[in-house]
């Protein structure tokens, strides 16, 4: 057999619709956007969370919200298949959130951060991130459940926000399709 990458079309037609997706459960996996500047970042990370099928994205603060040109750039129709809701407050959301039985995990580099691989993480779960030069807003750092850090090797000591949103995602939605560490909310 010849290896051969696959046709637009194949891929379209392969694609899942929304009537297919609506009776397959999404993960318990919440994101909250704090202050996120660039739309873009923000099509990158919805179109990330519809590759994962989270449950929710708060888009909190300042972030950009659809309809917008430069989120329906990077997001590709994500924007439409991605249940988000925008609210001013992030440490709102992460109060009612929290009162909803999640816990709420804040990517950022703070004293008490836990590399993200080996992190206590429970289902459901709430990971936060922030703006792309001030980060995470203090109040929330010092609302979160828990810190996590993803670990630098090289000579730069963070990631491209969407990049690390991107990272967490898909580490979390590995240990919830492993089941290692999932709890019934």
């Amino acid at each position: 057999m010849v290896r051969r990458k696959y046709s637009d079309e194949e891929l379209k037609k392969a694609r899942p619709g929304m009537d297919d997706l609506r009776n397959v459960p999404r993960l318990p996996i919440y994101a909250i956007l704090e202050n996120i500047r660039s739309a873009y970042n923000v099509g990158s990370m919805l179109r990330t969370a519809d590759a994962l099928h989270m449950a929710r994205v708060e888009l909190c603060g300042y972030s950009a919200f659809p309809p917008h040109k430069m989120i329906t750039k990077t997001a590709l129709g994500a924007e439409h298949t991605v249940p988000w809701e925008k609210h001013a407050s992030a440490i709102d959301r992460v109060d009612t959130l929290r009162r909803q039985g999640m816990q709420i995990a804040v990517l950022e580099q703070t004293t008490d951060a836990v590399d993200f691989w080996a992190a206590p993480i429970r289902f459901p779960v709430c990971f936060v991130v922030g703006n792309e030069v001030t980060g995470v807003s203090d109040e929330v750092v010092a609302a979160a459940d828990l810190c996590l850090v993803v670990p630098m090797m090289g000579v730069k000591q963070s990631l491209n926000v969407a990049t690390a949103f991107g990272v967490v995602g898909f580490e979390l939605a590995r240990r919830w399709h492993a089941g290692s560490e999932r709890l019934s909310p």
